[in-house]
């Protein structure tokens, strides 16, 4: 047997087994500690050349691979826990008395058939949830500057944006606020932009029509739900060391892209097509359909096909 073909085949079995167990059974592992591990891979690597074609050879080259698996794969998930520590606690509840509190809106008036939404926001916590009969609603809670929001026309369509007043803002750490919530009104077929720092996402868009939705977010935990209420959109996902679960209508077609380095997937309803490519079983016959496309580093990617209910 070929050294090479015992380390894949070791490699790829702790890698199985340990998606598995995280994403069915929620063992509780440090996977920081497991990551500190990576320098007994130079000590086994040292070891198997001194031996020659052996099963003891065959021992250290399997060992080899569980540990390239088990580094791998706990430093990709010590990743997404760092994104979670970073949002839920230092961007939780501020004692400061100089939080601002706004509520922004544009009201519903002459609007146009497709509408643009953009929203700038740094690091925080960022809700789309609702709808409003304005045509925007922004609710903002922020110890780290005021918000703007700003209506244009541009050739011929309603463009919003909304973004922090303050153009270069300083944070040096410890607990800050920075909450906004927006609400849009469903009426519109809506392109969404939204660039985001190191922050938490969760955008129910059920109750939208969306044809283009672009996240670009640097450490982030973004979950995003999308409807049925529009026949096509298509979804740009980029982002740095994040955690990044969709979810999508079962009856919807969905073809998914996917640009990831060292990145952990969990596509369930999808069928592989090539490397980076998936289909779901009904891509030819459904009358929605949704393209999505991830481009990310160190990450924890989900997919899931979810029934109307389910959130």
């Amino acid at each position: 047997m070929k050294s090479g073909r015992v380390f894949w085949g070791a490699f790829f079995v702790i890698l199985g087994l340990l998606g598995i167990l995280n994403n069915f059974f929620g063992i509780g592992i440090c996977w920081g500690t497991l990551w500190k591990l990576w320098p007994l891979l130079l000590v086994f690597l040292g070891i198997s050349v001194f031996l020659k074609d052996t099963k003891l050879k065959w021992i250290i080259v399997a060992s080899i691979g569980l540990l390239t698996g088990v580094v791998l794969f706990s430093s990709i998930q010590h990743g997404c826990d760092s994104v979670h520590r970073i949002v839920e606690h230092n961007f939780d509840d501020d004692d400061s008395s100089t939080t601002i509190t706004q509520t922004l809106i544009e009201s519903w008036s002459d609007p146009t058939a497709t509408s643009v939404f953009r929203f700038e926001g740094g690091a925080g916590r960022f809700v789309m949830e609702d709808t409003t009969a304005d045509y925007v609603s922004v609710d903002v809670n922020s110890s780290i500057s005021a918000y703007l929001l700003r209506r244009e026309r541009i050739e011929g369509r309603d463009h919003f944006y909304v973004g922090m007043e303050e153009s270069s803002v300083k944070w040096e750490g410890g607990t800050a606020k920075n909450r906004v919530s927006m609400r849009l009104n469903p009426t519109p077929l809506w392109d969404v932009f939204v660039e985001a720092g190191a922050a938490k996402l969760k955008f129910d868009l059920t109750p939208y029509r969306i044809r283009t939705l672009s996240l670009e977010a640097g450490a982030a935990d973004i979950e995003v739900r999308l409807g049925g209420r529009s026949d096509t959109t298509d979804v740009r996902v980029e982002t740095g060391a994040s955690s990044v679960k969709l979810l999508i209508p079962e009856e919807a077609a969905c073809e998914l892209r996917t640009e990831s380095a060292l990145s952990s997937k969990n596509f369930e309803g999808f069928d592989k097509v090539n490397s980076g490519l998936y289909r779901t079983s009904n891509f030819d016959q459904a009358r929605q359909r949704i393209s999505i496309r991830i481009e990310s580093g160190l990450s924890s990617l989900s997919v899931k096909r979810i029934k109307g209910g389910e959130w």
